[in-house]
């Protein structure tokens, strides 16, 4: 790999001590006679961070860029809110008092300590080389991947034969799978919690994979991508979907050195794209007025941490919150089935932040369909802890979360299918509890039993893999 030039070292020093000038600034901002600036500011710096991590860094930037795009979709639902919207779950009026420039600094944060956990399981400036993937090196390996993807796609397909398409349907996605049968209900389970393999592996074959391989897996991905649609999933579980298919593409190409630029942005625009008309048509089939809606929607991304951030000082949180609400989260990680509403003794969570902020009348509705409010990642912690403490959390969770990325690459060149969908599972598990601020999918007693099972198949069978056996070659 050629060293980098000095001129491009200079170029990205500049970039970074101006982002780090204009995030102080617009911290600032808020305490001004120009706060109203301060949400499109905000919008603006973090939209342009992501860039540039996307040029400097792209294999750790595709690795978290799912939730890097989810916190654009809160700073832009900040711009609203600050404006004057309306939160509809909460009640809340929104007014421009700074909350998305505090919530920049938590994202902030955040990157640094998955960036540091990730650099410390892999090396993305020296992982240089020829790309052999274990995962479809051999015709066994190969064929094996193959067969659970369809095992995976005839689920889903199963499920909305025996239960309806919720998207067909014209119904809310969540009372379908309320009143689903046992067999429906666990065809969507199996498809619903094995997709992100499925992305993963067809994504290893379009990268990596041979003439008639990566034909199969695009139509592949194209069908696991349709279903997902067909069962209701709307934007944030789309956008998943499609950017874990785009993970491996970026991580083979960048260990390979040919350029990424394309993929990101294609892939990204595609994302986006499936995600945005998936909303639009879901909410249009359930008979919705679609621009109030999707309106109301954008809002709500942000809804969460501005209600918090309102209630919560530097070192104290909020009066419904803190230490008592932590000691109920710590209660539900003995249980193996997810905190939900069945049992208002055992609330924890965002949970039991929508119990504290949500309005009456939408949470009779929420908790008959056992419905959750979004984008709880940052907002908890604070509800918990307070701003300091729960950036401290913050950070912890993102260097975790770092860690796994990490891995999971290094799965995406080294590891053996059952391996990789070990790696797959857990990251996916940690993924949605950073999304929602469920923290219980990361620290509960089912994700130690999945990190139990993956160390010890990965000891048994895969650390040949790490070896060198298998993975990239370096060049000469």
């Amino acid at each position: 790999m050629k060293p980098e030039s000095g001129d491009a070292k200079a170029v990205k020093l500049w970039t970074a001590i101006i982002l780090i000038l204009l995030v102080l600034v617009n911290s600032f901002l808020p305490y001004t006679n120009f706060n109203e600036f301060s949400a499109p500011v905000t919008f603006i710096l973090a939209t342009a961070a992501t860039i540039v991590l996307l040029i400097v860094r792209p294999v750790f930037a595709i690795s978290i860029l799912y939730l890097l795009m989810l916190a654009l979709t809160a700073f832009i639902a900040g711009i609203g809110t600050e404006a004057g919207g309306l939160l509809t779950e909460t009640g809340v009026l929104g007014e421009p008092d700074g909350a998305f420039s505090r919530l920049l600094l938590f994202y902030i944060v955040f990157v640094a300590a998955a960036f540091l956990g990730f650099d410390r399981t892999f090396d993305e400036k020296k992982s240089r080389g020829l790309v052999y993937p274990a995962a479809i090196a051999s015709r066994k390996n190969l064929y094996s991947g193959i067969a659970l993807v369809c095992l995976i796609v005839v689920a889903g397909v199963g499920a909305g034969a025996l239960e309806g398409f919720a998207f067909l349907q014209g119904v809310n996605r969540y009372a379908l799978r309320n009143d689903s049968s046992s067999l429906g209900g666990l065809l969507f389970s199996t498809f619903l919690n094995n997709r992100m393999f499925m992305a993963i592996f067809l994504g290893i074959l379009i990268a990596a994979g041979k003439g008639w391989q990566r034909w199969l897996a695009v139509v592949l991905a194209a069908v696991g991508a349709l279903l997902s649609v067909l069962h209701g999933e709307q934007f944030m579980a789309t956008l998943q979907y499609c950017l874990s298919v785009l993970t491996p593409v970026v991580a083979i190409n960048v260990i390979e050195q040919k350029p990424v630029l394309r993929y990101l942005g294609f892939g990204a625009l595609v994302a986006l794209l499936v995600g945005g008309v998936s909303v639009y048509y879901a909410y249009q089939a359930q008979g919705f007025d679609v621009d109030e809606m999707v309106l109301v929607r954008f809002l709500l991304q942000g809804q969460a941490w501005y209600v918090v951030d309102g209630d919560s000082g530097f070192l104290s949180a909020p009066a419904l919150g803190g230490i008592h609400a932590f000691a109920r989260f710590l209660g539900s990680l003995i249980n193996w089935s997810s905190p939900s509403f069945d049992d208002y003794t055992h609330l924890s969570g965002l949970r039991d932040l929508m119990v504290a902020y949500g309005l009456p009348s939408v949470m009779d509705a929420y908790v008959t369909d056992n419905v959750t409010f979004t984008m709880g990642q940052m907002a908890v912690p604070v509800f918990w802890f307070g701003m300091l403490g729960g950036a401290i959390f913050v950070f912890f969770t993102g260097y975790l979360l770092g860690i796994l990325c990490g891995w999971q690459i290094r799965f995406i060149i080294r590891g053996g299918v059952v391996g990789l969908w070990f790696v797959t599972k857990v990251s996916y598990y940690a993924a949605f509890g950073m999304q929602q601020g469920e923290y219980w999918n990361i620290f509960g007693i089912r994700m130690l039993f999945f990190v139990t099972l993956t160390v010890v198949w990965c000891f048994l069978f895969e650390s040949g893999a790490e070896r060198g056996k298998v993975g990239w070659r370096v060049r000469a």
